[in-house]
């Protein structure tokens, strides 16, 4: 095993231990008086990316970030804990993916290029455990791992050419491709909470390339599509959302808890001459003839769901509130205003996120006070209750 890449615990929270400053009353949100604590203060770029990363571990207590420095530079990740508000340096290679959390916690999985690395969660020391083959040309960090902590999902490209998602199955010792498309460049492969091992993809049909293969368009007309299918490849079922001109699917959905339903956001207008609105979540699972709406008004963005499914975080893109709702009876409310500008870069946007545990504890972004941090609240009791 190789040694952790620090030892050191840090305290840069906004409640100081010292009585005469403690917490702040200005740091509880006005609208609900819930206390927003920041977990972050060094003047870096830090964040949490997509929602539906495995990033926290199964007692909710600890969750895992990015670090960098403003103007480029290697990238590190960090974990922080919830309870002692403490963070600390887990990763120092340069190229590092974000690790992913066993759904038993007792590994972080991450990639460095093309070895796959395995990280303790007590003692932070790290080791390789199986490099992925040259036969796959390109590969980008796994994204993904399933109920059993021993498969994981990446973006990849394949012999064919063609890019997709690669499974990477660390028992056989192997990867392969799962699935490919000519539009599946911004894949987002995720794995189901449970033993199905149903895996969703994104394909962004449309996708448009210059003469030196430079992306210039990422997705087309009428949106990304949804599809689920077997982690060998087999049985693939397109969702029955969006992907039409007057309704498409973001590009932002995940598991709802460990169900085989989807949750996504939705842009939708009148007519084709109407401008987009986007307004909408929807539910829906492989087979259904159409989806359930269970959340509308606001500027839904990116999504995720408590471990059991109940409830549903949302980020407004038009005011960078955070909404809380429940899955049952599309009621929602207001959780926090998170402050953030929402610009072009993906660090200014929110992305709210439940920890796991008893999913009352969230985390997101702000850039509010001028440089990116990360934030978590716990959820007072009844809160979410009160929405069923």
């Amino acid at each position: 095993m190789e040694r952790p890449a620090s030892s050191l615990w840090l305290s840069e929270s906004n409640r100081v231990f010292d009585e005469e400053v403690a917490f702040q009353e200005r740091f509880n949100a006005p609208e609900t008086r819930i206390p927003i604590l920041r977990l972050t203060s060094q003047p870096c770029i830090n964040h949490h990316i997509y929602p539906e990363a495995p990033i926290s571990t199964p007692d909710g207590k600890r969750f895992i970030f990015a670090r960098s420095l403003p103007l480029g530079g290697i990238t590190t990740f960090w974990i922080a804990d919830v309870e002692t508000l403490k963070v600390r340096q887990i990763t120092d290679e340069a190229g590092a993916g974000a690790p992913v959390v066993t759904p038993d916690g007792k590994w972080f999985y991450y990639s460095v290029g093309r070895v796959i690395r395995r990280m303790s969660p007590e003692t932070f020391e790290r080791e390789e455990c199986f490099v992925i083959p040259a036969e796959l040309s390109w590969v980008g960090g796994i994204s993904s791992v399933d109920y059993s902590g021993t498969r994981f999902l990446a973006a990849a490209r394949g012999p064919s050419g063609l890019y997709g998602v690669a499974m990477v199955d660390l028992a056989k010792q192997r990867a392969s491709m799962i699935y490919e498309g000519k539009d599946a460049r911004n894949a987002h492969p995720q794995y189901s909470h449970n033993a199905d091992r149903q895996v969703m993809v994104q394909v962004n049909d449309g996708i448009a390339l210059d003469e030196h293969g430079n992306i210039v368009r990422l997705v087309g007309d009428n949106g990304a599509s949804l599809h689920v299918l077997n982690d060998d490849g087999s049985g693939c079922v397109r969702l029955n959302v969006g992907s039409s001109p007057l309704e498409r699917v973001q590009g932002h959905e995940c598991w709802v808890g460990d169900t085989n339903k989807v949750i996504t956001t939705l842009h939708r207008r009148e007519s084709i001459s109407s401008p987009w609105i986007q307004d909408r979540i929807a539910v829906i699972a492989p087979g259904d003839k159409t989806y359930r709406i269970v959340g509308e008004g606001e500027g839904f963005t990116h999504i995720h769901t408590t471990p059991d499914g109940r409830f549903w975080i949302s980020d407004c893109n038009r005011t960078a509130k955070v909404f809380v709702g429940s899955v049952a009876t599309g009621r929602y409310r207001l959780l926090c205003n998170s402050g953030a500008t929402f610009g072009s870069a993906q660090y200014a946007h929110p992305h709210p996120f439940f920890l796991l545990g008893d999913g009352k504890t969230v985390g997101w972004n702000s850039d509010v006070t001028g440089v990116p941090h990360v934030y978590c609240a716990h959820i007072p009791e009844g809160f979410l209750e009160a929405l069923e």
